[in-house]
């Protein structure tokens, strides 16, 4: 179990996070939503153990910044918002990056092939990385850290899988593409928590969400409970619409009434 307890943190003065509390079980899958600054990347880098607040945070009852390195990769994979590369990989080598070095070759082999076909990238293998859209680019991100999620399933950890905007740039259906392997990694029992802007893509995916706002947590539930139009109108400072259609929740603006504003 990965959770937070009153987690906060403040830098320069600004209050990031404000006594979060998240619990994410394995197996399940979180989507944490709410408007640009809400503190969304930052509770992600407080999870993985990149930061450190106040309060508790633990995975599997340890504090994420006592764990090494090396035991956190096998622990849980992370992609974050804008991953950079400069270096000039091939798609087949930087997907091998997030491979931890104590597995076996034939190993690294079968998981890094199997998340390069799982992402849409057989036909992108040899090509530069540099030399890639940037929705290509990010498949290919996506692919290293679900690499990196089986790998450390084979050395015995492969817990967590937490991902920034993993649907950034992509087209609608590779949107779909990295979420289907979000998701059943879940399904496998892994506790998977993806930063989303797309409030119906995210309703449709996962089993809880957590709003927030200016770093605090205005609503922790089920898509059903948390997306109302009232809460959706108050936190994005405009008109939403919630539509309900065999069981799945759509979310759109009220465009009528946001364009009579201007």
């Amino acid at each position: 179990m990965l959770e937070a307890k009153a987690l906060t943190l403040i830098k320069s003065g600004r209050c990031l996070l404000d006594k979060v509390n998240l619990t994410l079980r394995r197996g399940e899958f979180i989507a944490v939503l709410g408007p640009n600054g809400a503190g969304k990347s930052t509770l992600m880098h407080c999870l993985s153990g990149a930061e450190r607040g106040t309060g508790e945070v633990t995975m599997d009852h340890r504090c994420p910044s006592t764990i090494s390195a090396a035991e956190l990769a096998i622990k849980r994979a992370v992609l974050e918002q804008a991953p950079r590369v400069s270096a000039p990989f091939s798609v087949d080598a930087l997907v091998r990056l997030g491979v931890p070095r104590e597995l076996t070759a034939s190993a690294t082999d079968e998981v890094s092939e199997r998340a390069i076909e799982l992402l849409d990238l057989g036909t992108l293998r040899r090509r530069p990385v540099l030399s890639l859209s940037g929705g290509e680019q990010h498949r290919t991100q996506m692919a290293r850290v679900m690499a990196q999620l089986w790998a450390g399933q084979l050395l015995g950890g492969g817990r967590y899988l937490l991902i920034d905007e993993p649907t950034a740039s992509l087209d609608l259906h590779h949107q779909i593409t990295v979420l289907k392997a979000a998701r059943q990694a879940a399904l496998e029992g892994v506790g998977v928590l993806a930063i989303l802007h797309d409030l119906s893509l995210a309703a449709s995916v996962a089993d809880r969400l957590l709003l927030l706002k200016q770093g605090r947590v205005v609503a922790d539930g089920t898509p059903h409970e948390t997306l109302t139009r009232e809460r959706l109108s108050e936190l994005y400072g405009l008109p939403v619409m919630v539509h309900e259609s065999e069981g799945t929740l759509t979310v759109t603006p009220h465009y009528a009434a946001c364009w009579s504003d201007t």
